[in-house]
């Protein structure tokens, strides 16, 4: 029997009504959850209208139900796009910031350029939330401007605005510019493993030669994860080979087991004279 959630979901034949107060009723929950993405899967007029309805309702609470539904209407298809998108942007002037912060996130889905100039008038926010939304909201555009915002974001107090921001321009662009390689060398000294880790993964994926020492480093030092493995695949330098080794060497068995994958791609691309 397939797993493939359309196939799943289009099986689901609970109303649209019923699953929208089942997610109003707790958002958080795996009902929810599952009631969201059926939602998302059938992305017909009906389940525009309640997205409709709520993005526009009295309370905080329906209003950022209403963008958690106009976020991914009809998935890859992206269905009602423009008027989903037209009321998101609505939103961002809600007198909410959760709202705010909830249809930034829901815009990032809907990937449109109509979005862009909006959201990076709200970059600079004094709520941590609300940048963390326009991180998400900014994510996977090319356009320069967006980019550039990511970047300012990626040195942001906020931890996580910083670290989505840091994976937003090493991975979800393609752009190579001397000022995104500069912003992600700055991150390869934060504290925070993981941002370090988006750093030199985003270094490495462009190929910068910088990216070599500080994947020998970490490799070195204590595993928090295999962000620099994957760098380290990526760089296919027979450098890091022993290092690699002896990492994996050192891992606990639970890791090993865990990451035994990248270990062994890695080590596939390391190898010296392949």
């Amino acid at each position: 029997m397939t797993t493939d959630p359309r196939y799943r979901h289009a099986q689901d034949r609970r109303p649209t009504h019923d699953l929208v107060e089942l997610y109003l009723a707790d958002p958080e929950s795996d009902e929810g959850g599952q009631a969201l993405a059926v939602i998302h899967q059938r992305g017909g007029s009906e389940e525009f209208g309640h997205g409709e309805r709520l993005a526009r309702g009295a309370t905080e609470q329906e209003r950022i139900a209403g963008a958690d539904i106009l976020a991914q209407l009809g998935w890859g298809e992206r269905s009602h796009l423009e008027d989903s998108v037209s009321i998101l942007l609505e939103l961002l002037q809600d007198s909410s910031e959760d709202v705010v912060s909830a249809a930034a996130i829901a815009l990032g889905h809907r990937n449109h350029p109509r979005a862009i100039q909006p959201l990076i008038e709200l970059s600079a926010h004094p709520n941590p939330d609300v940048r963390y939304g326009v991180v998400h909201g900014l994510s996977g555009h090319d356009e320069l401007n967006a980019v550039g915002a990511l970047i300012r974001l990626t040195s942001d107090p906020d931890r996580d605005v910083r670290n989505w921001a840091t994976f937003g321009v090493a991975q979800q662009t393609d752009l190579d510019l001397p000022k995104i390689r500069e912003a992600l060398l700055a991150r390869t000294d934060d504290h925070d493993p993981e941002i370090r880790g988006e750093a030199l993964l985003g270094l490495a994926r462009r190929g910068d030669a910088r990216a070599l020492p500080l994947v020998r480093s970490e490799l070195s030092g204590e595993f928090h994860g295999d962000w620099a493995v994957e760098a380290a695949e990526l760089l296919a330098d027979p450098s890091l080979y022993p290092h690699l080794e002896a990492l994996q060497r050192r891992l606990e068995p639970e890791d090993h087991l865990r990451f035994e994958r990248s270990f062994s791609d890695a080590l596939k691309s390391c190898k010296p004279g392949r």
